[in-house]
């Protein structure tokens, strides 16, 4: 039997989530795309900047382990997808100067966007400055006979971004509940009945003094019960609101799905939904931890200065919205915004906060399509210079600014809310 897209996708989760892990001694693991190694390495200098230190634990089984695959994509696009999830124990703690100052204990499912590119080969190339041929795959850091860099597409399969959404621990929630029905029903059950229970004491009925003890020891029994009951309607209550809250959000993001891909293969007959939503975390997580907008490739609007530098950790809900989508002077315009769970240092302290982002995508109606293997020579249009595009913005030797739009998206504002 062959060795199926599910299976795979599960094994590099698995990869994956082990080497996401401090003990690992591995930056990014082997999986992650181009895209998402270079926002971690922006995270880690945000965190060296901050004096703040993280310490991952994704602790899993397996084999024994729920995980499975959450969404799958084969049709329609250039693109295989795979969405595995896999349920893990996240045990992660905030450092600020060497002092714990906050730590996530808690369940959690991790889901991973894994994608393939159909048809993908690990070809042939030929610089076309100096004739040299070399294997794709080994182009990543440039031609390796005149140095020559490459704006370079992911080589898949890949993981290009993934998001952890906490799930409900049924023994860790009931166990307070129950142990504190357990423990407060007899406590005042002794109280309400002190006087009685003194008394066949004082008397030495001892009949009755142990009829009182063993309704003592059953009222434990009957707490647990109580405060199982009392567990339940309180997970019933919380269910049915977070259901009844979230259906406008839900519906919003559903409409996404189904208008944006019809919009965008006006211009672009092969675009994957799944493939732009890794695109937008690793955007927005580019613009939080990025230092100097002025030479950033992927921000093509008006100066301005980063405000995001309290901000240490971006985790994505799992869900945006799309405001207003346009075309203008031949460009391509998204109004997206993202809905993010962040963990900031501010004031010495370490906190969790719900936030949104807001940004404005731009990109030629004219775009090249490139379908992960497929690779430019980044030569500036002014004085032939070669330089890495994918993180200058500018030619280092006549200073003349790479026009990224031109084959990708660019941010044009970024904001809070």
């Amino acid at each position: 039997m062959p060795y199926s897209y599910d299976e795979q996708a599960k094994d590099m989760l698995d990869r994956f989530i082990a080497q996401l892990n401090t003990s690992c001694e591995k930056a990014d693991p082997d999986e992650a795309s181009a895209d998402l190694k270079y926002t971690r390495a922006l995270q880690r200098n945000r965190l060296l900047k901050t004096g703040v230190t993280m310490s991952v634990d994704y602790s899993h089984d397996y084999h024994k382990m729920i995980h499975g695959i959450a969404w799958k994509m084969d049709v329609d696009t250039r693109y295989v997808t795979r969405i595995p999830f896999h349920a893990v124990n996240a045990k992660i703690s905030y450092f600020l100067n060497g002092k714990l100052k906050k730590k996530i204990n808690e369940e959690q499912n991790l889901y991973a966007y894994s994608i393939w590119l159909k048809g993908q080969t690990d070809a042939n190339y030929v610089c076309p400055h100096c004739g040299a041929a070399t294997r794709v795959s080994r182009l990543t850091d440039g031609c390796e006979y005149c140095g020559t860099r490459f704006l370079l597409h992911e080589l898949f399969p890949k993981i290009t971004n993934f998001y952890t959404l906490k799930s409900y621990s049924y023994h860790r929630n009931i166990a307070p509940f129950t142990v504190a029905g357990a423990i407060l029903t007899p406590l005042i059950a002794f109280l309400v009945n002190y006087g009685e229970i003194s008394q066949a004491f004082q008397t030495e009925d001892f009949v009755s003094a142990f009829r009182l003890l063993f309704s003592l020891i059953v009222s434990v029994g009957v707490g647990a019960v109580l405060g199982y009951i009392l567990f339940a309607v309180v997970t019933v209550s919380s269910v049915l609101w977070k259901a009844i809250t979230s259906i406008p959000a839900i519906a919003r993001y559903n409409k996404v799905k189904r208008i944006l891909p019809g919009f965008m293969r006006g211009f672009e007959p092969n675009f994957s939904l799944d493939y732009f939503i890794g695109k937008l975390m690793n955007l927005t997580s580019t613009m939080v931890y990025s230092e100097d907008y002025d030479n950033l490739t992927v921000y093509g609007g008006e100066p301005k200065q980063n405000t995001f530098g309290d901000i240490i950790d971006l985790r994505w809900r799992g869900m945006f919205d799309l405001n207003r989508y346009y075309v203008k002077d031949d460009f391509v315009y998204l109004d997206v915004t993202m809905y993010m769970d962040d963990i900031l240092c501010r004031n010495e302290k370490i906190f969790d906060k719900k936030e949104k982002f807001r940004m404005l995508l731009c990109k030629s109606v004219r775009a090249e399509n490139d379908y992960g293997f497929t690779i430019h020579a980044v030569s500036c249009p002014t004085c032939g210079a070669s330089f890495d595009a994918s993180r200058i913005k500018h030619c280092p030797n006549c200073s003349n600014e790479y026009q990224l739009y031109h084959h990708d998206w660019v941010v044009m504002s970024f904001e809070r809310g």
